[in-house]
């Protein structure tokens, strides 16, 4: 208490034989001596959280088009052994993932294509690579069998995802290099859309093919030639040395069904 004392420059106590009681700045100190305690407290808790493989927090992000499928199974399946473990979830376009991975503001993110980032300061785990459709109604001039190429969609309108959005990006660079400019009429944020909307032949679109919930009713999905994949990962901060949790969690993705090394 001296010490205390000391460092405030005034007695915070009234002596009277061995008993001590607060005088009025004790009293005044009292409240704010609790309340730091109280935070100092809790910043060692969530220090020893943070630090525990089966307490920590785990701040993931993910693309809209995974959130029906492959986070609800890696979640679901991870937290079988690690009932504790928590998640801070975040959905955004792949852009916009990639830099909040490098901004520190989560921890790692589910995105695709493989982002160029991964050479200059991203780790990257590959999972699955989805092979690329030109995705048709049924009955259009396009409904055929076999491969199709982009260019001969030339002129169609197009159902298409927002700028910085995965399957868009991989959209724009497709369209680049076989020397069209796709007539865009709708973006949107969910693959779902995409697929609902060309199924009522609003136009024509791009997607994956592969994913266990995407509508393809009134669809029909022709493989592009040549071959061109979405290839879907894991990336994280290669410079930083990530928390227990979500070095656990990390580890297994990439040892998941998802990963391209699975057996």
């Amino acid at each position: 208490m001296a010490r205390v004392e000391k460092h405030v420059g005034t007695p915070l106590f009234e002596r009277a034989g061995r008993r001590l009681h607060l005088n009025p700045r004790g009293q005044a100190f009292l409240p704010h001596a609790r309340r730091i305690t109280a935070e100092l407290d809790m910043a060692v808790t969530q220090v020893k959280r943070l630090m525990d493989p089966e307490l920590g927090t785990i701040r993931l992000d993910f693309m809209h088009s995974l959130g029906t499928w492959m986070v609800p199974e890696l979640i679901r399946t991870f937290r079988t052994d690690h009932p504790r473990v928590e998640f801070e979830l975040h959905q955004g376009p792949a852009n916009e993932l990639v830099a909040r991975v490098l901004d520190d503001a989560a921890d790692l993110a589910l995105v695709g294509p493989r982002p160029a980032e991964v050479d200059a300061g991203l780790g990257w785990a590959p999972l699955l690579r989805q092979r690329l459709a030109l995705a048709v109604p049924e009955g259009h001039r396009l409904d055929g069998e076999g491969p199709v190429e982009l260019r001969e969609a030339a002129g169609e309108p197009f159902v298409a995802m927002l700028p910085g959005f995965g399957t868009r990006l991989l959209l724009d660079a497709l369209a680049t290099a076989s020397g069209i400019t796709p007539d865009i009429v709708f973006e949107s944020m969910e693959l779902t859309t995409v697929s609902g909307l060309v199924s009522a032949g609003l136009g024509v679109g791009v997607l994956p093919m592969g994913d266990p919930h995407l509508p393809t009713v009134g669809v029909k999905l022709r493989p592009l030639e040549p071959a061109t994949h979405r290839e879907l990962g894991l990336v994280w901060r290669a410079d930083s040395g990530p928390a227990p949790a979500v070095e656990v969690f990390r580890d297994f993705v990439a040892r998941s069904r998802f990963a391209v090394s699975h057996p």
